[in-house]
């Protein structure tokens, strides 16, 4: 099976929100890189252009990792913390190409 990269697109609520997420993203990428063990990256980018975004890359060794990432406890407390700081949520599913 191939790994299984998610792509998110997080449009923000206003600039000012941003400043509130990013510490709670981070958290909640460190604790889904040391508490699962099929998440293989979590990347939060910050782009230079459009103040009121926020990417996420996320790297899973498989869709039964990003299936298990999805529903743990952990992700619903992190999207009903964050929710109200984020008005757009796009994402995107991608299938790493291996050499």
């Amino acid at each position: 099976m191939s790994k299984v990269a998610l792509v998110v697109t997080l449009t923000l609520t206003d600039t000012e929100a941003r400043d509130r997420f990013l510490p709670r993203a981070k958290q909640h990428a460190k604790a889904c890189l040391a508490e699962e063990e099929g998440c293989l990256q979590f990347d939060i980018l910050v782009p230079t252009e459009g103040k009121d975004q926020v990417l996420l890359y996320e790297v899973y060794a498989d869709q039964a990792a990003v299936d298990i990432h999805l529903n743990t406890p952990r992700m619903k407390a992190y999207l009903e913390e964050t929710g109200p700081l984020i008005s757009d949520r796009r994402r995107r599913v991608c299938h790493l190409q291996d050499d």
